[in-house]
């Protein structure tokens, strides 16, 4: 599931490019997530009627939203307008290196040789990747959407934080439904100071797309991962958007890849593994342990 989702994601920087052209980066995140945020709350409401959230939780599903949308695809789509898409792809897939710092530092969640060396190699690997495109610099003087697009990775380990746990059991779409909810009215205001204008039939098909795979369809997934996975362990998975936003960028917009950008997919594919198979080989070890008791 968290492969097919960074598939998923890995599309949305051309669409985010697509849209950029016609509306502002802002605007197009509130249009996106508004549409999303009513879909959601139908299915909600209709499929699952009593569930109920926990006063202890409301401010969380705020800040989710707060952090996990609002501020996140302000950071991610104004990049996006910036800079190229598959820039931001490689800058967003840093991720988990943060993450697995934060996670150290404030939940004290051990950090197992498998995992450091695996977010090691994914990191060698973006580097590589960023090495061979001239045109992709790193934190270059005066590259707006480079410092966009880390404004972006810190708001998303924020968001993997607040929403690592929560007092009340719910279901995963009442979770996604709520931040996204949360996340469009903070985006409202955008209304007030942008241009409206009716967009291209091309925009609209991006912004469903948006709207419905990677916002309605992507959040469930991911909350789902998250709580199976763990923040480690899933943001490792975001190291495949730059390899699959190349691979698409080489099929839709015709780029060349270079065998450098290859041996770069190549390592980051190794310590996503390498991070996946050690959770999975701890999980094994602890049930071992079980029995033998």
């Amino acid at each position: 599931m968290a492969i097919i989702l960074m598939f998923i994601w890995s599309l949305s920087y051309l669409s985010i490019k697509v849209i950029s052209e016609e509306i502002s980066p802002i605007l197009s995140a509130f249009y996106r997530f508004m549409l999303a945020a009513i879909i959601l709350y139908i299915i909600l409401k209709v499929k699952f009627p009593e569930e109920k959230v926990l006063k202890e939780d409301k401010f969380k599903f705020a800040l989710g939203g707060l952090f996990g949308v609002t501020i996140y695809f302000i950071f991610e789509n104004y990049s996006v307008a910036y800079t190229s898409a598959s820039n931001v792809a490689i800058l967003i897939a840093s991720i988990p290196v943060f993450t697995l710092f934060t996670q150290r530092i404030i939940y004290k969640e051990k950090l197992t040789y498998g995992k450091i060396l695996g977010a090691t190699l994914s990191l060698v690997g973006i580097i590589i990747i960023i090495a061979s495109k001239e045109r992709v610099s790193l934190l270059s003087k005066g590259s707006i959407g480079d410092l966009m697009a880390l404004g972006a990775v810190f708001s998303w380990v924020i968001y993997n934080m607040v929403c690592s746990s929560f007092k009340g059991h719910y279901k995963v779409i009442t979770i996604t439904t709520y931040e996204i909810m949360w996340g469009s009215l903070f985006l409202s205001p955008s209304i007030f100071f942008s241009t409206l204008q009716i967009p291209s039939t091309k925009v609209v098909l991006n912004l469903i797309f948006l709207s419905i795979f990677c916002s309605c369809v992507g959040y469930v997934m991911y909350v789902h991962c998250l709580k199976d996975l763990g923040a480690t362990v899933i943001t490792t998975y975001i190291n495949l958007q730059p390899i699959m936003s190349l691979i698409a960028a080489g099929f839709i917009l015709n780029e060349s890849v270079t065998i450098w950008q290859v041996l770069g997919c190549i390592v980051i594919i190794i310590g996503v593994t390498l991070v996946s198979l050690d959770g999975r080989l701890n999980f094994i070890k602890r049930k071992r342990v079980y029995k033998n008791l």
